[in-house]
């Protein structure tokens, strides 16, 4: 009995001089670990110190892959942030805010790397969803005038309303006159501009624009009764680029949302229209580089050729190519023969779509394909390496032609903007502010 007494006290000793030495070489740490239930989205993150950060799962984004580009990124944001806006508001007043954030290849982009401020580690401010929308689209935004101007919008689609049952060729002129304006110094409203101080000849004299765009006593009218609700707010360019969505939806394309926040341009020269707006008789080559220049590609060209699917041509910009039996050869004889038949004047017009003259949707593509354009430059997309995939896709894929219209649309529409402090808000689209 003495024997089993005396192993227990050394033993005890043994724990008595050990268990000291183990607990000082073991700093206090507690593991971070999460408590998550896979039924639930709150989550609970223990850290050091026994301190607790609840979130929400929704509200922690996964970096990119590598392979993601910045507007993919903002894309898939874009469409969570109506669903998480309750989330991050509620977030925002907790104590301990989990901040999502981004992750940015160093081949696609540069900048910062954002990280939780979670992480002591990294005093680095996270890139937010805001920040890379305005960075994609030159400091555009979509609901620019949501506190400014809420009725913005509903007004300048009242306006193309009323103006497409007394003219439904209304819907093809307007998004003309958006091309026209944009390709020439950037989306500044300068194609409005009947004189500017200088004297000199204005844009829409051009040979290019003339005769050929209409549509500035619709944007006189939108622009006064914005003026009436809310002066010195929307600007000119604003004002076509929101028409010419609406256009187009009148036309059949689903609604897709257009990002505000232009300013006026203050001058509008006659020769900066050269060399900057598709010819009738371009060669792809002469416009991809072109396109290219204005930040789209083959594809962007591809899908706003599609707009063709609505309006008209003017026989001068296309009755020469049955002059030429190489250009002719070309031509669908059905279609020679009836722009040979119509074209009675240089002035005289045809539909490029003679089948749905007045809807948006695939048949253009269809026809080109048929040797059925009207326009030389629309028919040598069939042609080229670069650019017949699109045309064979879209004739056979109309949902996503209309899916790539709208985002083609907002690149176009944010070529060269004016923003911030720069340029002006017109008070009438016609004449700069004095």
């Amino acid at each position: 009995m003495a024997a089993k007494v005396g192993i227990f006290a050394a033993i005890l000793l043994v724990c008595a001089i050990l268990l000291p030495l183990l607990a000082s070489s073991c700093p206090n740490h507690r593991p971070e670990f999460l408590e998550h239930d896979s039924s639930k989205t709150d989550i609970t993150i223990h850290g050091d110190n026994n301190n607790v950060v609840h979130a929400n799962v929704n509200d922690i984004a996964i970096p990119s892959s590598n392979y993601e580009t910045r507007n993919e990124r903002s894309l898939k944001e874009k469409k969570k942030s109506n669903k998480n806006k309750k989330n991050k508001k509620e977030m925002k007043s907790h104590e301990h805010g989990f901040e999502a954030f981004n992750f940015e290849h160093p081949l696609i982009g540069g900048g910062h790397h954002g990280y939780p401020h979670v992480f002591p580690g990294y005093n680095v401010d996270p890139i937010t969803e805001e920040h890379e929308q305005l960075e994609i689209l030159g400091g555009l935004r979509e609901g620019f005038y949501q506190n400014t101007c809420p009725q913005a919008e509903q007004i300048i689609k009242n306006g193309l309303t009323r103006a497409f049952q007394n003219d439904s060729t209304i819907a093809a002129a307007i998004p003309r006159l958006f091309l026209h304006d944009c390709f020439v110094k950037g989306c500044d409203g300068s194609i409005f501009l009947d004189t500017t101080p200088s004297g000199g000849k204005v844009e829409k004299l051009s040979p290019s624009n003339g005769v050929t765009v209409k549509g500035f006593e619709l944007i006189d009218e939108i622009k006064a009764e914005l003026e009436e609700n809310c002066p010195g707010i929307v600007s000119c360019s604003d004002v076509l680029a929101y028409l010419s969505r609406d256009a187009f939806v009148a036309s059949g394309l689903p609604h897709y949302e257009v990002s505000g926040g232009r300013r006026d341009g203050m001058e509008s020269r006659v020769e900066n229209v050269v060399g900057n707006l598709p010819l009738p008789d371009d060669t792809v080559d002469q416009m991809i580089q072109l396109f290219n220049r204005k930040g789209l590609n083959a594809e962007d060209l591809v899908v706003l050729i599609g707009a063709h699917s609505i309006g008209v041509a003017h026989c001068f910009n296309f009755l020469y190519r049955m002059d030429t039996p190489e250009k002719a050869q070309m031509v669908d004889p059905r279609l020679g023969g009836v722009m040979k038949f119509t074209c009675t004047s240089q002035m005289s017009t045809i539909a490029f779509d003679a089948t749905t003259q007045y809807k948006m949707d695939s048949v253009f593509y269809k026809q080109l394909l048929m040797k059925k354009g009207l326009l030389e430059s629309d028919q040598v997309l069939t042609q080229d390496i670069r650019t017949r995939g699109f045309v064979q896709r879209f004739s056979n894929d109309e949902v996503g032609w209309f899916n790539k219209f709208g985002v083609a649309m907002n690149k176009l529409g944010a070529v060269e903007v004016l923003t911030g402090n720069q340029g002006e808000i017109r008070k009438q689209c016609r004449a700069i502010n004095l």
